[in-house]
C-alpha cells in the first residue's frame, strides 16, 4: 500500500515538474531588461487568479485591476490573503525600476512607486502576449531604465488629434515603457488650447476659409484634463508646449495687436499652398510690447491649472528677427537694455518667460535655440533638436544645464525610414563620448518627435512611429552594453503579430537591416535595363536612378517643389509582360499626392491607369500586358520637394 502510494506520488511530482527539466531559452521583451535570468519551469497564466495591491503603491486599485485584465490576466481578482501575484514596496529600488520573480507558482513584484509597478505590469503583458504555451517562464528580472525621461512629442497644431486618438497613442507608447507625452499645442497652423479669457484664439486660430472640414478643432480644458487623467494611470506624464515667440501666425490671427506691425493674419493648414499663405514668415510676437508678456503669463497660468507636470515647454525655436529689427517697440527695448544684436531680444524674452514659469512652480523646457547665446540657466531644461545634437549637448552641459536629447538624426520620425531607419535609431547613442561622468545626471532623457505637416490620420501617425519607436524605447531604457541589434532584430520580427493585436498600424520595413541611406556621386545600377527621363530639377547626389534600383530605402529627391508641368518617366530597354506596378514616393513629408500613373506599350503613347493617393502611393494591375514605359505625371502644385523611393514592376 505504501509502495503504491509512493509510486503514485513520484509520478504526480514528475508530471508537475516535467516542464522544469528544460528551461525556456529566451523571452521576447521590448525594451530589453537590464538584468534577466531565466529559471527552470513555468507558471500557467490560468493559475494567476489573485493579486494584492497595497495602498502604499496603488491609490486606485480598481483601475490597476482593470489594467491587469487588459494585460491578459483576465481571471485575477483582488485579495488580502495569499495571492498568486503579489506587489511589495521596495524603497531600495530607483524610480521606474522593479523586480519581478516568477517561481514556485507565485509572482512577486518589488517596486518603489507606481511607475515601477506599471512597468512590471507591462513586462507581464509582453510575456503573456509573446507566450505560445500560455504559460510564463520562471524567471527573475531586476530592471531600471537608463533614462528617467522617455518621451514622445506629437504635433497637434499642424494636424489635430482627438482625445480618443491621443488615448490610443498613450496605450501604445506605454506598452513599450515610454513615460512622457509632449503635446505641441500651438504653431502657425492652429492654436489648439481654448482659453476663457481669449475666446478668439480658438475661433480665429483654428479657422481656414478654404478648408472648413479642418476648421474649429481644439481642446477644451476638460478635454486636456481627461487626457492627463488617462495618461497618469498608464504612467505617462503629459507635458504641454505653447511655442513662442515665433511660430505664432495662428495666435496673431486672433490677436494681431501682439504683432510688431498689426494688420490681418490668417492661420493656415498645411494643405494650403505656400504662395497662398498670408504673412507666413511674419510669425513672431512683439517682444517690445508689454501686453505680450502679460499674455504669456495668462497662458502659463492656464497650463498650470490643467497639467500637473513639473514642466512647461515654451518653444523658442526658429525665430526670425527681421521684423524685430524694424519694430520701434522692440528697438526701444533693445536700446534700453544695451543689446547689440537682434538675437538678444529673444534672450530677453527667454529670461522673462523662464521666470514666469518658476513663478507658477514650473520648469521651462525650450528648444536648443534658447541656449544659443548662453542665456538658458540650470533652472531650465534645453531640448536638443538640431542636427546630431552633440554640439548643443556639450554647450549646455558645460554650464550645468539639464537637457533632453531629441535630435533630428535619431529622433525625428516625420523623416522617412530611409533617413532615420529603425537600425540607425537602435544603434544611435544619445550621449557624446566626451561627456564626463559627473555631467551624465544632467541628461534627463530622450524624446521622439513627430511633426505632422504630412501626417493627417492616426494610421499614418502609427505607420511613422512603429517599429522605430520600439527601437528608441530600447535606447532609452537599456544600458548600451546590453543592447544587441541581432537580438532586437529577432525580437521585433516576433512583435509584429503583437502590434497587430494592439491595433498598431506598423510599417512593414523590407530594409530593416539597413542603416541611413547615403547617396553617392556615382549613380546606382538600375534593377533592369532602362533609361530615365525627367524634367524635375535634380538635387545631386540624389540621382533619378535611385528610384529604379530595386531598393526601397534609397530614393530620388528632386531639387524643387513640383507642379503640373513635371513628369518622371522610365523607358524600359525591352518590353516586359507586367502583372502590376507599384510606385512608392517619400515616406516622409516629401511625397507626391497629386499625380497620375501612366503606362505605355510602345514608349510613345501613354494611358492613365491610376492616381496617387494621399500617402504618396500609386498601384495598377496590368494583367500581364506588355509594358515599355512607366510615367508619373504630376497634376497639381506641391509644397514639397518630391521623393520617389521606388518604381516596382511585377
Amino acid at each position: 500500500m505504501y509502495t503504491k502510494f509512493l509510486l503514485q506520488s513520484i509520478g504526480a511530482f514528475a508530471l508537475l515538474t516535467s516542464c522544469e527539466n528544460k528551461p525556456t531559452e529566451k523571452v521576447n521583451l521590448i525594451p530589453q531588461p537590464n538584468q534577466i535570468e531565466i529559471l527552470n519551469g513555468s507558471l500557467p497564466v490560468s493559475r494567476i487568479t489573485s493579486v494584492t495591491l497595497p495602498s502604499s503603491l496603488f491609490s486606485m486599485p480598481d483601475s490597476t485591476l482593470m489594467l491587469l485584465h487588459q494585460a491578459g490576466l483576465t481571471d485575477v481578482r483582488l485579495t488580502d490573503k495569499d495571492a498568486v501575484l503579489k506587489f511589495e514596496k521596495d524603497d531600495s529600488l530607483a524610480e521606474n525600476g522593479y523586480t519581478l520573480l516568477i517561481k514556485k507558482g507565485k509572482i512577486t513584484i518589488g517596486c518603489r512607486d507606481y511607475s515601477g509597478a506599471f512597468n512590471a505590469i507591462k513586462t507581464l503583458q509582453q510575456l503573456i502576449m509573446t507566450s505560445d504555451k500560455k504559460a510564463l517562464p520562471n524567471l527573475e528580472i531586476r530592471d531600471t531604465p537608463r533614462f528617467a525621461y522617455r518621451g514622445l512629442m506629437i504635433d497637434c497644431s499642424r494636424h489635430f488629434w482627438t482625445v480618443d486618438e491621443l488615448k490610443q497613442t498613450i496605450d501604445q507608447m506605454s506598452y513599450f515603457k515610454l513615460n512622457k507625452l509632449h503635446l505641441h499645442l500651438t504653431d502657425n497652423n492652429a492654436w489648439r488650447l481654448q482659453m476663457d479669457k481669449y475666446p478668439a484664439l480658438t475661433e480665429k486660430g483654428t479657422y481656414y476659409y478654404d478648408y472648413p472640414e479642418l476648421s474649429g478643432k481644439y481642446y477644451t480644458k476638460d478635454d486636456l484634463k481627461e487626457v492627463v487623467r488617462y495618461a497618469s494611470l498608464r504612467n505617462v506624464e503629459v507635458i504641454p508646449e505653447v511655442d513662442m515667440p515665433g511660430h505664432n501666425t495662428a495666435l496673431l490671427a486672433a490677436m494681431p495687436e501682439l504683432s510688431c506691425n498689426g494688420g490681418e493674419f490668417e492661420a493656415y493648414p498645411e494643405e494650403r499652398a505656400l504662395n497662398s499663405r498670408k504673412r507666413g514668415m511674419e510669425n513672431m510676437i512683439c517682444v517690445g510690447n508689454p501686453l505680450s508678456l502679460q499674455f504669456v503669463e495668462d497662458v502659463i497660468r492656464e497650463l498650470s491649472d490643467i497639467f500637473p507636470s513639473e514642466y512647461i515647454h515654451l518653444g523658442g525655436d526658429e525665430v526670425p528677427t527681421t521684423y524685430w529689427e524694424k519694430c520701434p517697440k522692440c528697438q526701444k527695448l533693445a536700446k534700453a537694455n544695451g543689446m547689440t544684436e537682434p538675437g538678444q531680444i529673444q534672450d530677453h524674452f527667454t529670461r522673462d518667460v523662464s521666470a514666469l514659469a518658476r513663478k507658477y512652480k514650473k520648469t521651462m523646457i525650450g528648444w536648443d535655440e534658447i541656449d544659443e547665446r548662453g542665456v538658458a540657466s540650470p533652472e531650465d531644461v534645453v531640448m536638443v533638436w538640431r542636427n546630431e545634437g552633440f554640439e548643443q549637448q556639450r554647450h549646455a552641459l558645460s554650464r550645468n544645464i539639464p537637457i533632453i536629447m531629441a535630435p533630428q538624426h535619431g529622433c525625428y520620425y516625420d523623416w522617412g525610414y530611409a533617413g532615420n531607419s529603425t537600425r540607425k535609431i537602435y544603434e544611435w547613442e544619445p550621449v557624446d563620448p566626451s561627456v564626463s561622468a559627473d555631467k551624465l545626471h544632467l541628461i534627463k532623457g530622450v524624446q521622439a518627435c513627430l511633426w505632422t505637416e504630412r501626417v493627417a490620420t492616426q494610421n499614418r501617425l502609427e505607420w511613422m512611429l512603429y517599429p522605430r519607436l520600439t527601437a528608441l524605447s530600447e535606447v532609452m531604457w537599456t544600458q548600451p552594453e546590453k543592447k544587441d541589434w541581432e537580438s532586437y532584430y529577432e525580437r521585433i520580427n516576433a512583435y509584429y503579430p503583437v502590434m497587430e493585436l494592439l491595433g498598431i498600424n506598423y510599417y512593414e520595413d523590407d530594409a530593416l537591416n539597413e542603416t541611413e541611406f547615403a547617396p553617392t556621386d556615382e549613380k546606382p545600377a538600375l534593377i533592369r535595363h532602362a533609361n530615365i527621363e525627367t524634367n524635375i530639377p535634380l538635387n545631386p547626389p540624389y540621382h533619378p536612378e535611385y528610384a529604379f534600383d530595386g531598393r526601397s530605402n534609397s530614393f530620388f529627391w528632386g531639387g524643387t517643389s513640383v507642379g503640373k508641368e513635371h513628369y518622371f518617366t522610365i523607358h524600359l530597354g525591352e518590353p516586359v509582360k507586367a502583372q502590376a506596378i507599384e510606385i512608392i514616393t517619400g515616406d516622409s513629408k516629401d511625397y507626391i499626392t497629386m499625380a497620375d500613373l501612366l503606362v505605355s506599350a510602345d514608349g510613345v503613347n501613354f494611358t492613365k491607369t491610376s492616381e496617387f493617393n494621399d500617402l504618396g502611393e500609386a498601384k495598377a494591375n496590368l494583367d500581364r500586358g506588355e509594358l515599355r514605359a512607366v510615367k508619373i505625371q504630376v497634376t497639381g502644385q506641391h509644397t514639397c520637394w518630391p521623393i520617389i523611393k521606388e518604381v516596382i514592376i511585377r
